[in-house]
């Protein structure tokens, strides 16, 4: 499901997600040339404090941890706009052994995406259904 949402209840949704689960994350950005890709697991470091967007209390600041150190990102929202936030089921395909059967494309009920536009995906091991009553 599709929701949009203020950079104060984006902040509010991803603090509550990585101080309850392990959520991962992936930045995927195209530029000229190619793209350039983030992984790891992520732990907010600071929210909006407000619900009004105002100068310096309007960033998301996010700590993403991974093999080869830890990186800050942050998230800067802008006044009068909103974030698109899609949650969904992971998919997953299942490969058949043997046989002629096509392999199919299942939901899983353990993990879900969270999708933030169009570059940042968080994967949080908990079913749709939680995240969406926490939006």
């Amino acid at each position: 499901m599709v929701h949009e949402l203020t950079v104060y209840k984006l902040g509010k949704l991803l603090s509550e997600l990585s101080s309850e689960y392990n959520v991962s994350l992936l930045v995927k950005r195209k530029l000229s040339g190619g793209f350039i890709t983030v992984t790891g697991k992520v732990d907010v470091d600071y929210i909006p404090t407000d619900k009004k967007t105002l100068k310096g209390n309007n960033i998301i600041g996010l700590k993403v941890k991974n093999d080869s150190g830890q990186m800050d990102l942050k998230i800067t929202g802008i006044k009068d706009t909103l974030f698109k936030v899609e949650v969904a089921p992971t998919k997953f395909k299942e490969i058949n052994i043997g046989g002629l059967s096509i392999d199919k494309i299942q939901e899983s009920k353990e993990e879900c995406k969270v999708k933030v536009d169009e570059d940042l995906i968080f994967t949080v091991p908990a079913p749709s259904e939680v995240v969406e009553k926490l939006i």
